[in-house]
């Protein structure tokens, strides 16, 4: 990911737009640009404020990633230019972000047809209604459904493009960026644990220790609960499972070590992060990020750039 559009439609939500400019718009290594159908014409957003997109529709078919501001209200139809210029640059390889209410912009296209993507549940069944081709999940923030990427409201477009970025320049990048934007180094994608402290601090225990036995077992009792009282106010705190929390951390974690100590062994790397074994971390990692721990590293680690 080295150059990003930014897609405004006719009317934009300002939040989204801005996430967008301080993840993407931020790194120096990146290019980047905001484009609407009608460039030099003002976009209106709430507030009283106005956008005015430099560059037109051809900029999307240089991008190696596309992001997809919100409109004012979610669109079942989009134009036959926006449509083709999105299918030509998916077709070539781009990926598309789509945050809250843009997964409408998206769908209306048909490139998530037989997809499922991350939806607030208050817009679910309307897109489902419109889109019965298109499979919503409101249990997680956000969904990596590569070369598609969407989240399900607002504050979770920061968490997803957060995201986006550590998988394509390192978690390093990401947390970089974080850290400019405030955002806690450990914030999990879906964390919500505001509303359940004890939850909240088993995270904070298990983060410490991901390198332990974490089995729903071992947390069950660190949080004196029951297994069925942990998964469920796991689920209810964090949007996902136990197993799915840890394997997110354990692969964050190995992330930063690889990219922090060049000299560390993958083996030594896994064993830190909690994996059983090398083999295992290289599997998640060639699911997750289409490589193996030593390709990876040799792209985000300082001392191979």
């Amino acid at each position: 990911m080295r150059n990003v559009a930014v897609l405004l439609p006719a009317t934009v939500r300002s939040f989204e737009l801005a996430v967008f400019a301080e993840v993407f718009g931020r790194p120096p290594t990146i290019d980047y640009a905001v484009a609407s159908e009608h460039p030099g014409v003002p976009v209106p957003a709430p507030g009283g404020l106005a956008v005015t997109p430099a560059a037109g529709l051809e900029r999307l078919a240089v991008a190696d990633l596309i992001a997809l501001v919100p409109p004012a209200g979610a669109v079942r139809e989009v134009s036959p230019a926006v449509s083709e210029a999105l299918h030509a640059a998916v077709a070539r390889g781009a990926r598309v972000v789509a945050v809250c209410s843009a997964a409408f912009t998206l769908a209306a296209t048909g490139l998530l047809d037989g997809r499922t993507i991350a939806v607030h549940s208050s817009c679910a069944g309307r897109l489902t209604d419109w889109f019965p081709a298109v499979r919503a999940d409101t249990s997680v923030l956000y969904r990596d459904d590569d070369p598609f990427f969407t989240s399900a409201g607002s504050g979770a477009a920061l968490d997803l493009c957060l995201h986006v970025l550590a998988k394509d320049h390192g978690a390093a990048a990401a947390a970089e960026v974080g850290r400019g934007m405030l955002v806690a180094p450990h914030r999990m994608p879906w964390l919500r644990t505001r509303s359940d402290a004890g939850i909240g601090r088993l995270l904070e225990w298990a983060i410490g220790n991901l390198h332990e036995d974490l089995s729903i077992d071992v947390m069950a009792r660190q949080a004196l609960l029951s297994r069925r009282s942990l998964a469920r106010r796991f689920r209810e705190a964090t949007g996902t499972t136990p197993y799915a929390w840890v394997l997110e951390q354990r692969v964050r974690l190995a992330q930063q070590l690889l990219e922090r100590d060049p000299d560390l062994g993958v083996e030594d790397a896994a064993a830190r992060a909690g994996f059983s074994s090398a083999a295992l971390l290289r599997q998640h990692f060639q699911r997750r990020f289409g490589c193996s721990p030593t390709e990876y590293r040799a792209r985000f680690a300082p001392s191979s750039r």
